[in-house]
């Protein structure tokens, strides 16, 4: 008959470390759980924040960004490309639009220097306004200083 109570004894103990054990178990997937959601909170604020950085990004370079004036023949403002009054254009150089983008080949194939070009052009008023728009070399003749003097304030 000792050996009923022993068994009891036996069966409770084992009911108790199963239950333990579930209650570990359960503990443990319910940790899971909570860390999972964290995680998971932790996923979407992460989302959140990048979007409204692209978001804020994308502003910036639409806010930044404006149409900048090109230089234009007898434009104004300060890269209107001006030509002295009464000049007129050469045969050579019509149509002017057709010139303004092949002028640089005829001066690399040697039809004209750069101090030919200055006896007409005025290279601060005219020639590095457009090459500075473009980022073009700029063009510096000593001697254009000698036909086009540096115009008084509030002149040009």
């Amino acid at each position: 008959m000792r050996n009923k109570p022993e068994m009891s004894n036996r069966k409770t103990s084992l009911d108790l470390s199963e239950k333990a054990l579930k209650g570990v178990i359960l503990n443990s997937f319910q940790d899971l759980t909570r860390q999972n959601e964290m995680l998971n909170r932790v996923q979407h604020d992460n989302i959140r924040c990048f979007s409204v950085l692209l978001c804020f990004c994308l502003l910036i370079c639409l806010v930044g960004c404006q149409q900048v004036q090109k230089p234009e023949l007898k434009g104004e403002g300060p890269l209107a490309v001006a030509v002295p009054r009464g000049s007129t254009a050469p045969e050579y150089h019509a149509p002017i639009e057709r010139w303004r983008i092949v002028h640089m080949e005829a001066v690399n194939r040697g039809d004209f220097t750069q101090r030919e070009c200055v006896l007409c052009h005025n290279p601060d008023t005219g020639c590095n306004r457009c090459h500075k728009y473009i980022g073009a070399k700029i063009i510096s003749v000593p001697e254009a200083a000698l036909y086009w003097p540096e115009p008084k304030m509030g002149q040009e």
